[in-house]
């Protein structure tokens, strides 16, 4: 190997979001096997409302997600696709690359706005009831808030560790606080399973580019 090179992995978009504007984000596996965004986005901060992306930005005191339209009382089957438009939002919105949050919304319900698990997080994004009011979800079983609010924790999980994707990541699952005790990704099976499947997913659906110097 190169004295001093440096790998880079560049993830594509996937398909479904090949409406966004093309960017390319770049992520640097380290030596200590952490992958850590090195081109992370602008992010313009303020609350978490879905509504059209825009361009200024929304006051930070501001945490509540403004509400949609209200949704049938009989809720129909939401196509994956619907679910994925919210995705891509929310991810333009808190300026994060739009395939992890993709995948993030895939590993934690397979895009099922009704999932409920048995510890109590709902939806898509799966939060649990005191995330939601912390992030000013009013109702976290209204899809485009759901993935707006995780949009947000995730956005601060990456803030948080120093944009280093897999303790974000870790810390979405098990808490900030497991990954600050434990100095890293904690030892949860469930955790350290979490982490990686999403980033297995990562590589399936994206496209590597290897770059050394």
């Amino acid at each position: 190997m190169i004295a001093g090179s440096r790998l880079f992995l560049c993830f594509g978009l996937l398909a479904v979001f090949a409406a966004q504007p093309a960017r390319a984000d770049v992520f640097e596996l380290r030596s200590d096997g952490n992958l850590v965004n090195i081109t992370q986005p602008v992010w313009q901060g303020g609350g978490v409302a879905v509504a059209a992306p825009v361009s200024a930005p929304v006051p930070a005191q501001s945490m509540a997600i403004a509400a949609p339209a209200a949704q049938p009382a009989v809720a129909a089957p939401i196509p994956a696709g619907l679910v994925q438009q919210h995705i891509l939002h929310a991810a333009y919105r808190y300026g994060i690359h739009a395939p992890l949050l993709d995948a993030v919304a895939w590993q934690e319900s397979r895009y099922n706005p009704r999932a409920v698990s048995s510890a109590g997080a709902i939806g898509v994004m799966q939060l649990m009831p005191g995330t939601a009011r912390y992030l000013g979800v009013s109702d976290p079983r209204n899809v485009a808030q759901n993935v707006a609010g995780g949009a947000a924790y995730l956005r601060q999980q990456l803030e948080k560790f120093g944009n280093n994707v897999p303790l974000a990541l870790a810390a979405y699952n098990a808490g900030p606080g497991a990954v600050l005790r434990h100095g890293g990704i904690p030892p949860y099976r469930e955790t350290q399973n979490y982490v990686q499947q999403i980033l297995n997913r990562l590589a399936r659906t994206a496209s590597p580019v290897i770059i050394a110097n």
